[in-house]
């Protein structure tokens, strides 16, 4: 598999002198199914945002899918974009918009056709078991079917990568089960996926690479690893 994302020397400090991360090196590979794991504080979101481009890197340089993040304009983020499928942890769906105007509107951003539009849709919401809710408003949905919703707009533009911040911490067990499920059944289409979490119980259940960082320092890279390996 090729090397897909380049994390080189980069470190992030923020105007107070607080360290989000220090000296990272990383690399992740097409398909790779990735966790970023650590206590509160330990850089996980910090390098969340600096591969979405909401933040930029102190020193150091940042590659995805050959593309130098560093050297990329302001104006142009929009486009690079498109190869991300990002699901934040504010579950922010438009409550007065139906779901499939919710995927409509994530789909037009990015300049997709009408008939784009209309075939992806509902593939999208079939792909994570959402297909009769395709008219419904959010409102109407439960905690597990409004994160479905989420992945099935963070898929439907055909990203080359899925980032999720702490998926799992407004649900309960079951939906949560049910959400890192179909978070691997998308990796087997190869799409390369990246979750940072406090959930140990999944991360240790997923058996995928886990990558531990401590005080914005990567502490651990483990294939096949659990929660706290730092092998």
């Amino acid at each position: 598999m090729r090397t897909l994302i380049v994390f080189k020397n980069v470190s992030k400090f923020y105007s107070n002198n607080e360290i989000g991360v220090e000296n990272i090196s990383l690399e992740i590979k097409e398909g790779d199914f990735v966790f970023l794991v650590g206590k509160t504080g330990s850089g996980k979101s910090t390098l969340i945002n600096l591969l979405t481009g909401e933040l930029k890197p102190t020193y150091g340089d940042i590659f995805v899918n050959s593309l130098s993040l560093n050297n990329l304009a302001n104006k142009d983020f929009p486009y690079y974009r498109r190869v991300l499928g990002i699901i934040n942890r504010d579950y922010s769906l438009i409550e007065n918009k139906t779901i499939y105007q919710n995927l409509e509107i994530a789909m037009l951003a990015v300049g997709h056709s009408s008939k784009s539009i209309r075939q992806s849709i509902p593939k999208a919401l079939g792909l994570v078991g959402m297909t009769k809710k395709i008219n419904d408003y959010p409102t109407n949905l439960s905690g597990g079917e409004t994160f479905k919703v989420l992945m099935a707009r963070a898929v439907v533009n055909n990203p080359k990568i899925i980032i999720a911040d702490e998926p799992t911490a407004q649900l309960d067990y079951d939906s949560a089960l049910d959400i890192m499920s179909l978070f691997k059944e998308i990796n087997d289409l190869g799409i390369t996926i990246i979750i940072a979490t406090h959930a140990k119980e999944f991360v240790d259940i997923m058996k995928k690479r886990v990558v531990t960082l401590q005080n914005g320092k990567v502490l651990g890279d483990v294939s096949k690893g659990k929660y706290g390996w730092i092998i």
